[in-house]
């Protein structure tokens, strides 16, 4: 009597498949809506605790704090929904990848990150170009630099990260 051949396992342990693929999507543009809607959150403070001159003597002022808290909510919305996706993912893709290395050689994911890379390189390089022109032209204010430290902090943390995933990539390791 011949045993019977079972049919090859779709995903076999230490392989990289579809779902790894998806999984980091999934991660990558929940991060992009958390980073944002945080980012967003915390400039609509700013411009409520810490009005600018203009924003002062506007005097549709009354109408903008109406709008203000329309944002406030859908902010927080964003941020209710996505922060659990992207930490549940984050801890499932961070676990999985040390269990299995070859998930750092997935294109998607090598494409994910320099895209990330390349979108926050450009954010950083416009909020520096911003702050030269408002530094040329005398009109540096509180407002503007608590901008400016938010949208910094925010691309340099997400831009710091991947960077150094990136060098911790280009290493060799060795198998424990």
């Amino acid at each position: 009597m011949q045993p019977v051949a079972s049919p090859p396992p779709s995903h076999a342990p230490g392989s990289v498949g579809m779902w790894d693929a998806f999984e980091h999507v999934l991660m990558f543009i929940s991060m992009y809506v958390f980073a944002s809607s945080s980012s967003m959150l915390l400039h609509t403070f700013v411009d409520t605790w810490l009005p600018n001159a203009s924003a002062i003597s506007n005097m549709l002022y009354s109408s903008y704090s109406e709008f203000g808290s329309t944002l406030v909510r859908g902010y927080l919305a964003a941020i209710i929904v996505s922060f659990p996706i992207f930490a549940f993912l984050f801890i499932r893709i961070t676990k999985h990848t040390k269990l299995n290395p070859a998930v750092r050689n997935l294109e998607l994911r090598k494409i994910l990150i320099y895209l990330t890379l390349t979108a926050t390189f450009i954010i950083l390089i416009w909020k520096l170009i911003n702050v030269v022109y408002t530094l040329l032209s005398g009109n540096i204010g509180i407002n503007f630099l608590m901008h400016f430290i938010i949208t910094v902090s925010v691309s340099g943390l997400i831009f710091t990260y991947y960077f150094l995933q990136v060098k911790d990539d280009r290493q060799p390791h060795t198998m424990q």
